[in-house]
């Protein structure tokens, strides 16, 4: 155990001659040499599907509800964050600038099983191509067709595993203003999108049984180098599916000093932003 945790801290570390910037609390504190999100730069696809190497932060994020042919509920999530040590574009050995984390869950009848993963860039081993799109960190994946239109889902853990097919049809739906996402009134942001219109079909396995599944699912993209102000410590988040086939996002970033900051996304059933 103690040479195990020896070899992961010398993955984390190896590569870095600069102190890290803090974890994820300290995302309210500045950093140089990283790119900021401004109002005024527009989203581009499929670009903005891959990796953004000059932020400091962001992450692929996709929950789906699921029901199976007995009628009971079942949840999935795969997550995947790249975090910064230092600025600069990734490398192809182990003096990459990214970390790597995986986070997958499986909820169902029985309880809640869940699995993460740790990668360093540059080697393989983890990272997200935008054209064809494909993420992926160590045998996890999320793997693009018609850009993000369809997704094939996978992932592991001890005593579960999923394997997902998501298709779309809908329009990307971009939060706050053309996808600049405020998260204070002091004009902290990042750059967030959603496809949360996804069919899923696929089979979810729990203990080694095998369950077919079907349901409906929300992808998240988000990225940026400060998207909280001194004081914020963190955010609750919302994705609703509504009965009328409309969608509804709400976050609120909690604040030490005052009341939370708030916002949201109402989405018509086609897909529009009102």
């Amino acid at each position: 155990m103690k040479r195990s945790a020896s070899v992961l801290l010398c993955l984390l570390l190896c590569g870095c001659d600069e102190p890290a910037p803090e974890s994820f609390a300290g995302l309210g504190q500045q950093v140089s040499g990283f790119s900021q999100v401004t109002r005024d730069h527009p989203l581009v696809f499929p670009r903005d599907h891959g990796a953004h190497d000059g932020f400091r932060i962001e992450w692929w994020y996709v929950t789906a509800n699921l029901k199976d042919s007995q009628g009971r509920d079942w949840g999935a999530q795969w997550t995947l964050f790249r975090s910064a040590l230092r600025p600069g574009a990734e490398t192809r050995d182990w003096n990459s600038p990214n970390l790597w984390m995986g986070h997958a869950a499986l909820t169902g009848p029985g309880g809640h099983r869940s699995g993460e993963t740790l990668a360093r860039g540059g080697v393989g081993q983890a990272g997200v191509v935008a054209e064809p799109f494909r993420a992926w960190i160590n045998d996890w994946s999320l793997q693009g067709h018609e850009g993000i239109a369809g997704l094939q889902m996978k992932a592991a853990g001890e005593g579960f595993r999923y394997d997902l097919s998501l298709r779309s049809d809908r329009p990307l739906v971009l939060h706050g203003s053309q996808g600049y996402s405020e998260k204070s009134g002091k004009g902290q942001a990042s750059y967030y999108y959603s496809q949360p219109f996804y069919r899923v079909s696929g089979e979810v396995e729990r203990d080694g049984q095998c369950i077919a599944v079907t349901g409906q699912a929300w992808l998240d993209r988000e990225w940026s180098s400060q998207p909280l102000a001194a004081g914020q410590t963190g955010w609750d988040w919302f994705s609703l599916h509504l009965d009328s086939g409309a969608k509804l996002m709400l976050f609120q970033v909690r604040d030490t000093g005052g009341l939370p900051y708030r916002a949201g996304t109402w989405v018509s059933p086609q897909g529009e932003v009102v």
